[in-house]
């Protein structure tokens, strides 16, 4: 079985070259399939190994684990070709794949919580609920390939809501998770995770309602509330670059990964309540894309999981 290393290396030559051919600028909405194909590409194994912990439940989650690790690489690369590919009917069977991996890998979350409880410790919850919102996000790219528009969403949100659920959704939560392991006395941290975990769908919850025509209050308060938990999970991050003991690289990399999130999770709340309070009135969609999306793309998703990789389980 090839490793996670090597999976990720293999993604990354793909992502890549898929990039440089197919993304003309960060406001364009190709960057927002380039960023979904990050996660699946190159991101995802490398946090999936992160959250691999000791078989409990019987056979099932240890099943469900294998076929994890011997199913990303090939769902990823079809994926790829069903980013380049016009959404329809085609491109989504081609991303079919890919779809159902999120699905086994939301299963493998599920039966992590279920045979553990809910007393399990948080930052286990934290990881085995980061890998259930995965499969809520290939639903959404799913939808995307296919050029389905649920509710009659605009395309380009149905694009980003698929990208929302394999950031925010998968590596928020799991790195949320991560830090409370480190500072389990902080009941910062502790409310980071609570936060983290109640925010994400929360959002996801509030944009469906503003499209419904209830309002936009409810995508505010829901915006605002997971960007000061993704906040506070930046400034732990931030805190452990302070920290002796680990490589100068490592330490950097957690910087980074801190400064991006907070940065990123900023524009969000800005963002969500731009009917009430519009500080930054050019902060429309495009340049949340592009600003919001690279941040957590690149500065918080890859940096953040290659910074808990260095410093170790």
């Amino acid at each position: 079985m090839i490793s996670a290393k090597w999976r990720a290396a293999i993604g990354a030559v793909v992502w890549i070259g898929f990039a440089l051919l197919t993304v003309p600028s960060l406001h364009h909405g190709a960057w927002a399939v380039a960023a979904v194909l990050l996660s699946a590409l190159v991101i995802a194994p490398l946090a999936l190994e992160l959250t691999e912990e000791a078989p409990r439940g019987g056979k099932w989650p240890a099943r469900l684990a294998s076929w994890v690790r011997v199913g990303q690489l090939p769902a990823a690369l079809l994926l790829a070709v069903a980013g380049w590919m016009t959404p329809g009917p085609e491109a989504a069977l081609v991303a079919l794949p890919w779809v159902v991996f999120c699905g086994v890998v939301a299963a493998l979350g599920w039966s992590r919580m279920r045979a553990g409880g809910w007393r399990r410790p948080m930052e286990s919850l934290c990881g085995d609920v980061s890998l259930m919102y995965l499969g809520v996000g290939g639903a959404w790219l799913f939808a995307d390939r296919a050029g389905y528009r649920p509710l009659n969403f605009d395309p380009a949100i149905v694009t980003l809501t698929a990208v929302h659920f394999h950031y925010a959704g998968l590596l928020l939560p799991m790195l949320a998770g991560r830090v409370l392991k480190v500072y389990w006395m902080s009941r910062f941290a502790s409310r980071a995770a609570v936060g983290v975990i109640l925010g994400v769908p929360a959002v996801a919850v509030g944009i469906t309602t503003t499209q419904l025509g209830w309002g936009p209050a409810i995508e505010g308060a829901a915006g605002w509330g997971l960007a000061l938990a993704g906040m506070m999970v930046a400034i732990l991050h931030v805190r452990l670059a302070t920290e002796a003991g680990q490589p100068w690289l490592v330490r950097g990399l957690f910087f980074v990964a801190g400064a991006a999130l907070f940065y990123g999770m900023l524009l969000a709340g800005l963002y969500a309540t731009r009917a009430f309070f519009a500080p930054l009135p050019w902060l429309d969609l495009t340049w949340m894309r592009a600003l919001h999306g690279t941040a957590n793309a690149l500065g918080f998703g890859l940096c953040g999981v290659l910074a808990w990789r260095g410093r170790g389980k």
